[in-house]
């Protein structure tokens, strides 16, 4: 045949290729089942492209990305589908029935594109309805449209697929189905669909328990990252810290939220500080958890004596810079803000279940070997398995022995400045086990949208913690693992699904294998810096350089997807050493 052949109709089980203009007769419905078999992938598609052609071509397309997407997502046994599954199958069983419904949805994608029937477009428009039902007994939530959509669409493949004579002029030509047979069939196949919908309602009556206590984790939502740095204060009003949604309440519960401060949103630092007074600022306890609708901040100040509670000092703002360090890393992270600088400050955070990292960006100056957060950090990583990150000093002084950069369970973080920076070596603590970017545009604490350029180890730490958090969401949305923290209920894991399991160790070797030495050749000895020696880098920035371009590498490597090669053996060896002198000094 020439080049207008677009499909094949079947005629009693034997194909015959049909140029569009020749027209055949069905001796049965049965037959408009297979009235055409169309395959998209062939360059006989492309000639003779029309308008029909392209809406069935967009149709089709549309259903093959759902179906493949939904395919994917049940082979890798996405935990969110398995309470699904479970309303009809025992709980054990559901991972092996997502494989077998992943493995009829990747076949049925794959007919969508190179072997479409008509009864694969009726299959692919009726059963999302099955989900659709499933979904509402086991969380109550009926997402109508999407489903609605996709049967729409279906039927518009049905009537648009470019073969002569059409379906609807094929059921007519049939001796056995009369006008009014097919008016009776579509009116049958419509009931069957609204009953398939509003069974769920009637399903839901005998199954009230299910519906009482719906996933509180998913809830519909995403997956997150929860990071707490510890600080000055944070200026709430700023707009690198809108959110323009509303936190869930599930996730407002799990952090223990006490209060809630409807904060102004219009006017200076000043009028809206002023506005939010008597009804916010003077009103907070230590004791209280204060979430800021419409920013993605919670908030507590454990140590009373501050002057204004969380909000950062009007001459200080350290931790409004630190906060916006961690959101540049990472900007959909949720901040959960501690002011203070002691123990209780830290055991505030760790004793949260839902955060993820816990950043600090204090301690002696010089790092003199004194007594500071170490004991709470310790509750935090080794008891709470959560991550901390802690700054080293901004001197060369040695980071083994700073109270909140050298405990063994603590990521010790020194300062690299990068690019554009008038720094551009390191000036900053030694033998810690990272550094990062030293210099960086932050918001500001006294206005509601400045920026400044500020530098220290206080916010490379904070964008480490960032960086960390972002893998975590990654890893998470990856998966369908739509809680956070490390709890025993999470059995200390970061990231918990059937899948995959990332613990806080885990987080930390593939940290230190993405990690990198810059050059020696990029030292500049007009700046004051020290150069990175060619020799044991590791005892000026331990693991190496941590930076955005890591995020990548971190996450294919704990994803299983593509693993990062091991360290040389001089590095290992020099950064075995850092542990066992902290492990010597603070204990394990």
């Amino acid at each position: 045949m020439d080049g207008g052949i677009e499909a094949e109709l079947v005629d009693n089980g034997e194909p015959k290729s049909i140029i569009l203009s020749e027209i055949q007769n069905h001796k049965s419905i049965i037959d408009c089942f297979y009235h055409f078999k169309i395959n998209m992938i062939s360059l006989d598609w492309v000639r003779g492209f029309t308008l029909r052609k392209l809406v069935y071509s967009l149709s089709i397309l549309y259903l093959f990305w759902m179906f493949a997407k939904h395919g994917v997502k049940a082979l890798l046994v996405t935990e969110k589908y398995i309470p699904v599954v479970s309303v009809i199958f025992p709980t054990e069983l559901a991972p092996l029935v997502l494989v077998c419904v992943g493995f009829i949805d990747i076949c049925v994608a794959c007919m969508l594109l190179i072997r479409n029937q008509p009864w694969v477009l009726l299959y692919a428009g009726i059963y999302p309805f099955i989900p659709l039902s499933l979904t509402f007994i086991a969380t109550g939530e009926l997402e109508l449209f999407g489903k609605l959509l996709i049967f729409s669409l279906s039927i518009v493949a049905l009537m648009t697929a470019p073969v002569e004579p059409n379906l609807i002029s094929a059921i007519f030509d049939s001796r056995e189905y009369t006008p009014k047979r097919l008016l009776a069939s579509f009116t049958v196949a419509a009931l069957l669909v609204l009953a398939s919908t509003l069974s769920v309602f009637i399903a839901a009556d005998s199954s009230e328990e299910a519906i009482e206590t719906p996933l509180d984790e998913d809830d519909n939502w995403r997956a997150y990252s929860v990071v707490a740095p510890i600080d000055t204060g944070i200026n709430v009003y700023h707009e690198r810290f809108v959110l323009n949604e509303t936190l869930p309440d599930w996730l407002l519960d799990g952090l223990g939220v006490t209060m809630w401060c409807n904060i102004t949103m219009e006017g200076t630092w000043q009028e809206r500080y002023e506005a939010d007074q008597e009804t916010c600022w003077d009103s907070i306890t230590s004791t209280d958890i204060v979430y800021f609708p419409g920013t993605r901040i919670i908030g507590t100040t454990p140590d009373d004596g501050t002057d204004i509670p969380i909000l950062d000092d009007p001459a200080d703002g350290h931790g409004t810079a630190v906060t916006g360090a961690v959101l540049d890393a990472n900007p959909n992270a949720i901040i959960f803000f501690v002011e203070g600088f002691s123990d209780a400050a830290v055991l505030a955070a760790a004793n949260q279940p839902l955060v993820d990292i816990i950043t600090t960006s204090f301690g002696p100056i010089g790092s003199v070997p004194v007594p500071g957060i170490e004991d709470a950090t310790r509750v935090a990583v080794v008891e709470n398995y959560k991550v901390h990150t802690g700054a080293s000093d901004n001197t060369p002084s040695p980071a083994v022995q700073d109270s909140t950069a050298g405990p063994p369970w603590s990521i010790g973080v020194s300062g690299y400045a990068e690019e554009e920076d008038d720094q551009k070596e390191t000036m900053s603590g030694s033998y810690p086990d990272m550094a990062a970017d030293w210099t960086q545009m932050l918001p500001n604490h006294d206005d509601t949208s400045g920026y400044h350029e500020t530098s220290g180890t206080s916010f490379a730490t904070p964008r480490t913690a960032g960086i960390l958090s972002l893998v975590l969401t990654m890893l998470r949305d990856d998966v369908g693992d739509m809680g956070s923290g490390a709890s025993d209920e999470r059995g200390g894991f970061l990231v918990n699904s059937t899948n995959l399991s990332i613990s806080n160790s885990d987080l930390r070797d593939a940290l230190n294998l993405s990690a990198w030495y810059p050059s020696f050749s990029t030292w500049d000895p007009t700046t004051g810096t020290l150069p990175i020696s060619p020799v044991a880098p590791c005892t000026q920035v331990g693991w190496g350089v941590v930076n955005m371009s890591n995020v990548e590498p971190i996450h294919a490597h704990l994803a299983g997807i593509q693993n990062m090669p091991d360290r040389p053996a001089d590095v290992v060896a020099c950064m075995e050493a850092n542990q066992a002198i902290r492990e010597a000094y603070w204990g394990d």
